[in-house]
């Protein structure tokens, strides 16, 4: 009995804790990330290792005007969608681009940045690009899973792209000649030209990209807290003095 009495109140102990960690991540908010894709989220701040960018601080004023605390996960990004439907983050704010593909997987928010992509060779490579047809069957260099990825294999055999974990190693594959070009957004890569003056950015007629926020297919709930959210930032021009934060000249 005494054993049994024991096993009991471990067990109610147990559930009480369980309870106590539900009502507790009910006042939290989980965003993934990929903090490698500045100026949306990168690691800096006070102490270097903190998560900060564009993103994050739309991610902060979505939590704050919901009454949620922001906690944030970073990771690789082609494991941020199977971190959003496996329940490890309630959302994803990571630089993704709405594409019919991502959209069988995951709800997208409304809009929230337009974009497009750009190309970025070394110097005295630039003749040999001057349109989009000149990439074919090239050696392209891209980010694993994003859109410069989908991109390239539109471009070029599957043999010929070759996939990292962020662009930063992409751009090293190109300066060690072992890649003809990136493929990478153009927030980005307007970064990785500034730090590479090495390096010639190409622009050519991609099609315009728009970033959004992603949710669990069919959590209408936090979809609309998230589009609400959105909307007031961006009408109270909160959302203008963000983009000053981080894309003014």
């Amino acid at each position: 009995m005494k054993h049994l009495l024991c096993f009991l109140s471990v067990v109610f102990v147990f559930f009480c804790c369980a309870a106590c960690g539900e009502k507790k991540d009910s006042d939290a908010l989980v965003v993934g990330t990929n903090a490698e894709f500045p100026p949306f989220e990168m690691r800096g701040g006070a102490n270097g290792n903190e998560i900060i960018g564009f993103d994050m601080d739309v991610a902060r004023e979505i939590a704050a005007k919901n009454g949620k605390k922001l906690i944030i996960e970073d990771m690789k990004f082609d494991a941020l969608i199977p971190a959003l439907n496996s329940g490890k983050v309630d959302m994803v704010f990571a630089g993704m681009t709405v594409t019919p593909e991502r959209a069988k997987n995951v709800d997208f928010s409304i809009p929230y940045y337009k974009v497009t992509q750009i190309v970025l060779l070394k110097q005295g490579d630039e003749a040999k690009i001057k349109n989009i047809d000149d990439l074919k069957g090239k050696k392209i260099a891209v980010a694993l899973g994003t859109t410069g990825d989908s991109v390239a294999s539109t471009l070029t055999p599957a043999d010929k792209i070759i996939r990292f974990d962020s662009v930063f190693e992409a751009i090293l594959e190109l300066k060690n000649s072992k890649a003809d070009l990136v493929l990478t957004d153009e927030a980005l890569g307007e970064i990785l030209h500034a730090r590479n003056p090495d390096l010639v950015r190409i622009d050519l007629p991609f099609e315009d990209e728009y970033y959004a926020a992603a949710v669990k297919k069919g959590n209408q709930s936090l979809l609309d807290q998230i589009n609400a959210s959105l909307t007031s930032l961006k009408n109270t021009g909160e959302m203008e003095i963000l983009l000053e934060r981080y894309f003014s000249e």
